[in-house]
């Protein structure tokens, strides 16, 4: 059985920001060695959940709520971001 590939936050949310501003799950898939199910699986999370979605929660040990309201406020902050800047794109795309 494979082990599991446990990829660093800072990759998945540079593999979703360039996915975000057109380029190809396939593309992105061999440009750092990741399946591009994988791909359109963290893109969907970040869509869902904001980038936070897409922190390794194995091992980490719960926070306090004023951190949790923090990092709520960011979440929901670069989920704005990252709607503002697909949106963009699709007008983008729409003008021609």
């Amino acid at each position: 059985m494979k082990a599991k590939k446990i990829y660093p936050y800072e990759l998945k949310k540079q593999v979703v920001e360039e996915y975000m501003e057109g380029n190809s799950a396939s593309e992105l898939g061999e440009k750092y060695d990741v399946d591009r199910r994988r791909v359109h699986d963290w893109v969907k999370r970040v869509k869902a959940g904001g980038f936070q979605a897409l922190v390794d929660s194995r091992g980490i040990k719960s926070k306090g709520k004023r951190k949790k309201e923090e990092e709520s406020l960011q979440e929901k902050y670069e989920k704005l971001q990252l709607e503002n800047m697909y949106l963009k794109k699709l007008l983008d795309l729409k003008r021609g």
